[in-house]
């Protein structure tokens, strides 16, 4: 009996301890619960590139909609996130060394991929903070150690410049302020082009003219002109039937279609008597305004030389300046129809204020290489590795930007000044 009494005491002291056993069991911590990782999409951007400070979306889908969630970065740089949605990321772009930093995207709990295709790989540019107080710089991704020819200005973010490369020279064009260029179309050794506002245009390639597509193209497409010279005058209109052309020997030619070339004017520039004179340079406002300099022999002399039209009615019209012997027009600039200026052997400008009907002598002093006009007075001109400004009509120039490099070309449109140095473009809003 006392040992069926033991045993059934032992049976309950193990029940007792199963029971505690059990309890311990059920305060122990818990594990941790399974974290689903979701997938996320980015689609597209509301901008390819920005300036620095400025608001970018970005598309897609299953983001999160908590700000904490998400961390965008520029080559390591955070970006400031404005607001989230499971569709919409609001930010600011960050201040960058590259122009095309690598864009990086994580939020938590989340695997993302990015199926943006365009001009740079997926990513963001970045264009520096615009100034209207001084002048700021970017790199030239385009290392411009050759001579450049020719700029023309069309925006803030358009700009085409020719530039002695393989085979004599070559159009490029950026549509994004300069983060990117393309070889727009290919010229001679003039340099002489002419792009629309649609992209597309006209370039010399000393073997005629090439017709260059919207969206540019190196491929010479050439159209019909009446003579196969050098062309360092080339201007279309918009709608690419209205043109002029002119070539170093002073044989102008327009078109009224785009396609039949005749000649209109001859300068003789190249005929027995006045040879070496030519055309080496020309500026161009329209069909009626264009100004061609260079030099001409008179009685076995070389003078600075423009062959010009000025209106609709008078023609074209030569001139000669009688004053400054054995020296040659280097440059030529006019702010618009009526205000131009002529820098001969790179120290002198002369001014008109008719449209080259007659000049004035201005100034006398640096060996200036490039020069160009907002309007009657105010301007800029390159000597070496800097640039000047007049606001008075070329009387008196002040240091008004000095770079690294040497300065290679300056051209103005819009309130917008582009400048080029080998690494370095170089820009002013007004």
């Amino acid at each position: 009996m006392k040992k069926t009494v033991l045993l059934a005491a032992v049976l309950q002291l193990f029940m007792v301890l199963g029971s505690c056993s059990s309890d311990s069991d059920s305060t122990s911590t818990p594990e941790p619960p399974v974290v689903v990782i979701k997938a996320a999409k980015v689609t597209s951007y509301s901008k390819n590139f920005g300036e620095v400070g400025e608001t970018i979306t970005i598309f897609g889908e299953n983001f999160s909609d908590k700000i904490s969630d998400i961390k965008i970065a520029f080559d390591g740089v955070s970006a400031t996130v404005v607001s989230s949605t499971a569709t919409e990321i609001v930010f600011k772009l960050p201040s960058t060394e590259k122009l095309v930093p690598q864009l990086s995207l994580t939020i938590e709990n989340r695997t993302i991929t990015n199926e943006v295709k365009n001009a740079y790989q997926g990513n963001i540019g970045v264009l520096p903070k615009s100034s209207t107080t001084d002048w700021f710089t970017m790199d030239n991704v385009q290392k411009n150690e050759n001579k450049v020819y020719s700029v023309q200005v069309v925006s803030d973010k358009i700009m085409y410049y020719s530039m002695a490369d393989y085979g004599g020279s070559g159009v490029y064009r950026t549509l994004d302020g300069g983060i990117t260029f393309v070889e727009w179309g290919r010229t001679g050794f003039s340099g002489a082009f002419s792009a629309t506002k649609n992209d597309e245009g006209w370039a010399d390639t000393a073997f005629g003219i090439q017709k260059v597509p919207v969206g540019g193209s190196p491929k010479m497409d050439f159209i019909s002109a009446t003579t196969n010279g050098i062309y360092y005058s080339v201007y279309v209109d918009d709608d690419m039937k209205k043109g002029t052309i002119i070539t170093s020997g002073g044989d102008v030619y327009i078109t009224a279609d785009g396609v039949e070339f005749s000649q209109v004017y001859d300068a003789h520039l190249s005929d027995k008597g006045f040879d070496p004179g030519s055309i080496s340079k020309s500026d161009e406002v329209d069909n009626d305004h264009i100004w061609a300099i260079g030099t001409k022999k008179v009685e076995s002399i070389n003078y600075p030389y423009i062959l010009f039209k000025n209106n609709e009615t008078d023609g074209w019209k030569e001139h000669y300046f009688a004053s400054e012997p054995n020296t040659v027009a280097a440059e030529v600039s006019f702010a618009d129809k009526a205000n131009g200026y002529v820098l001969i052997n790179n120290s002198t400008i002369y001014k008109t204020t008719d449209g080259g009907d007659s000049w004035t002598k201005i100034y006398s002093g640096e060996k200036f290489t490039k020069l160009v006009f907002k309007d009657a007075n105010t301007g800029w001109a390159v000597l070496e590795n800097k640039i000047y400004k007049t606001v008075d009509g070329a009387k008196t120039w002040t240091l008004d930007y000095t770079n690294t490099q040497a300065i290679k070309s300056i051209g103005y449109k819009n309130n917008i000044i582009w400048a080029i140095s080998i690494d370095k473009i170089i820009k002013r809003y007004l």
